[in-house]
């Protein structure tokens, strides 16, 4: 899987959970990296999984949505401190360019959305379709995103309505959609039909596959 490349180590240093959220914040000697970043790790099942990191002091923090199910969050749930695991990167995965962020996505675009905020501070609004609202807030606010707006999942118009709302004060925001392709895919195109151009993509997953980039 990870043939010729060479793997990095992290240690599990606390695990908290909020919600349906898992929180692990991991000690390595990896620092420095860019908003956006990935690592994939190898997890003990063999299972390799990729995670968004956020840069802190000691390493980085990760933050997975334990509903979705399948080895990562079987192994985030059963992660204790102490515990170590190989990982390749950080690595690029979604670039934008500098200036103020819209983020929408869903669960696994939390983190992302966290990554940029502490990057570019005041910048970063965050709309995140879900149907555990308090669980978002609270894992949101554990890893530093403070401004984040909760929509129901797949209402795509009220998902726009949300952005054009976002928009009409920040008109030279960035919108990222990230997180399941239906997600992203209905709601490009709602949003190219409501004349917004400035939009990139990062589909995170796809329902009956595993995880993507």
């Amino acid at each position: 899987m990870f043939s010729g490349v060479a793997l990095k180590r992290a240690a599990v240093v606390s695990v908290q959970a909020f919600g349906g959220f898992q929180r692990l914040r991991l000690r390595s000697d990896v620092q420095g990296f860019s908003a956006g970043a990935k690592v994939q790790l190898l997890l003990p099942s063999d299972d390799m999984r990729t995670y968004t990191p956020i840069s802190s002091p000691d390493g980085m923090v990760l933050l997975g949505w334990m509903h979705a199910g399948g080895p990562g969050a079987r192994w985030m749930s059963s992660a204790r401190s102490g515990d170590e695991l190989p990982f390749v990167g950080p690595q690029r995965s979604l670039s934008l360019d500098a200036g103020p962020v819209l983020l929408v996505g869903d669960e696994t675009s939390v983190a992302v959305a966290a990554a940029f905020a502490a990057e570019r501070p005041g910048q970063v609004h965050a709309v995140i379709q879900s149907e555990a609202a308090s669980d978002v807030r609270a894992a949101a606010e554990s890893v530093g995103l403070r401004q984040v707006d909760v929509v129901a999942r797949g209402d795509t118009a009220v998902t726009v309505d949300a952005v054009e709302a976002r928009l009409s004060t920040s008109p030279d925001a960035v919108v990222a959609l990230t997180g399941g392709s239906e997600l992203v895919v209905g709601v490009r195109d709602a949003l190219r039909r409501a004349g917004v151009r400035n939009i990139k993509t990062k589909t995170y997953w796809t329902p009956g596959r595993a995880g993507l980039d």
